[in-house]
């Protein structure tokens, strides 16, 4: 089981830094957390190419969830749940 990394957020650039013990980091911008959310509505949309509207994103909230992180989005999306592990995964890119 991954564990919980530190998370920064950095309100000023827009971005949150993932840290985990290992060393390894990931920073993303609210924008790009907001085009990889793994919820199944955005899943689909990606799936069918079909755009998410494009506005001004910025994160409202972010609760842990044990696993994960539940973000919320200034568009009114809240049903992301970023799992430690899918965010680990881009720590490797």
């Amino acid at each position: 089981m991954q564990l919980r990394p530190d998370i920064r957020v950095d309100i000023l650039n827009k971005q949150v830094h993932f840290i985990w013990s290992d060393g390894s980091s990931l920073c993303l911008s609210h924008q790009h957390l907001r085009e990889i959310c793994p919820c199944g509505f955005c899943r689909s949309k990606r799936i069918k190419q079909i755009k998410i509207e494009q506005v001004e994103i910025e994160i409202t909230a972010m609760f842990d969830q044990g696993y994960g992180a539940q973000i919320c989005f200034s568009d009114g999306h809240d049903k992301g749940i970023y799992p430690w592990v899918f965010l680990k995964e881009f720590s490797h890119y």
